[in-house]
């Protein structure tokens, strides 16, 4: 190979600087070399070094460098000052870009489901430069990340793809890719953890708290917990159309078309339901039924407070009812867009949505967010208060009996894992899953 010397014995190579840019959040943190560049440096040795049949010269500091601007990417800066006697010079740069950017430049072909799942490409490469600083190898990988929500609960980050740490140790093993062998570019997918914003509300719930996930691949809602097996199973609600144009002393809602005309000034844009939800508890035989009046408001605009509204409104002059078989044993009333009191998140400072010990701070100066409540749920039933908070943004539902939390859920539209703190209320918190998944709760789309 043109460019290699010609000595018998094993040559040395320096690595010289790792260098590193983001594309993405040029002024962030996450992104720069970690202090420890050891599992990079040894997984050069293991592959890299091996197949070129070098040997690193383990004596020598490699620097690291943090590149400031967009135009620094791609420049490499020779200074073999300390180094002039190694017959060979390695650099290794790291870059976080948009996927697009690959897309775009047919640098890989991927599925458009794959592309819409890619968080960032990261370009990873490696030139080694002869004593006449001649480039006799070149060759780049490109790590495509994409996060996978596992057992972690709470705001999911899209600043970046993964813990730090985690990032670094797809990035060191990746290195065992930089052969001499294949094409010049080499694109791997790689999953990594999610990372989670720190909170000061769901965090300390589900911190180190064992998962209970549920099975929802059949027609119903089935987990285990401490209690035993649950079933439950949430059927299609009715919509029953309330025609508010109905003036006639025989129509069966005739006070709620009054209540509607004299509370809502647009009632004639807007159309009227009275949904009945049923909900069954079958593990412990016990049929539920929620009766609701909704508004349906197709081009939802701004409330009042400036919060937006969503496209189904629950009546509030109207109460909402809970029936048993027939029997009423509860009430409850919806409110959209609730913000929490002194409660936040942390966009800036992440961790696995698991072990809060663990924490990463990421540099993006990302300020600290207000918890808002998509919709809340309050009422009554078997004599105990409670509040279902449901958050679309981060698919997230916390169950409060009597002011205190007792269960945390992620899933999207169905459970997937819940945190919970058992009370001796086994049925009042299955009624109150039910309620929370309900098909009338959910966020359409």
């Amino acid at each position: 190979m043109q460019g290699w010397s010609q000595n018998t014995s094993i040559p040395l190579v320096v690595v010289e600087q790792i260098q590193a840019y983001s594309y993405l959040n040029p002024t962030a943190s996450y992104w720069k070399v970690p202090a420890n560049i050891n599992p990079i440096l040894e997984s050069l040795d293991s592959s890299l070094f091996v197949s070129l049949k070098m040997q690193r010269d383990k004596s020598y500091i490699t620097s690291t460098k943090t590149l400031t601007k967009l135009t620094q990417a791609g420049k490499i800066k020779i200074d073999w000052s300390n180094s002039s006697q190694i017959p060979y010079h390695a650099y290794i740069e790291i870059y976080e870009m948009y996927p697009e950017f690959a897309f775009q430049n047919d640098l890989v072909k991927l599925s458009a489901g794959k592309k819409d799942s890619i968080h960032s490409v990261w370009f990873i490469a490696c030139s080694i430069f002869n004593l006449k600083q001649e480039r006799i190898f070149q060759k780049t990988i490109m790590l495509g990340f994409t996060p996978v929500e596992s057992l972690g609960i709470g705001y999911t980050i899209k600043s970046t793809a993964s813990m730090p740490g985690l990032v670094y140790n797809a990035i060191s093993k990746a290195m065992n890719y930089l052969d001499a062998e294949g094409d010049e570019i080499d694109f791997i997918e790689v999953k990594v953890p999610a990372a989670y914003a720190t909170d000061n509300y769901w965090m300390p719930f589900v911190h180190n708290k064992p998962r209970i996930l549920f099975d929802t691949t059949k027609q119903f809602i089935s987990f285990i917990d401490n209690v035993g097996v649950h079933a439950l199973r949430i059927p299609p609600a009715v919509l029953k159309k309330i025609n508010n144009k109905d003036k006639s002393v025989t129509n069966p809602y005739k006070n709620i078309v009054e209540l509607i005309k004299k509370t809502r000034p647009y009632f004639n844009r807007n159309e009227y339901y009275q949904v009945i939800q049923p909900l069954r508890d079958i593990q412990n035989n016990i049929d539920y039924t929620l009766e609701s009046y909704i508004e349906f408001n197709s081009e939802p605009t701004f409330s009042e407070n400036n919060t937006p509204k969503l496209a189904i409104q629950f009546l509030t002059e109207v109460t909402q009812i809970i029936f048993q078989d027939k029997d009423s044993i509860g009430y409850f009333s919806v409110k959209d867009f609730v913000k929490e009191e002194n409660k936040f998140y942390y966009p800036d400072i992440v961790y696995n949505g698991y072990d809060s010990t663990q924490t990463a701070n990421l540099g993006t100066f990302f300020a600290k967010q207000p918890i808002t409540q998509s919709r809340v749920i309050s009422g009554s039933a078997m004599q105990h208060d409670f509040v279902i908070q449901l958050n679309y943004e981060n698919n997230i539902t916390t169950v409060l009996i009597d002011k205190q939390i007792v269960m945390v859920i992620s899933g999207h539209k169905k459970p997937v894992q819940m945190v919970e703190k058992r009370t001796t209320l086994p049925a009042l918190e299955n009624l109150l899953l039910l309620i929370a998944y309900a098909e009338i709760f959910q966020q359409p789309g």
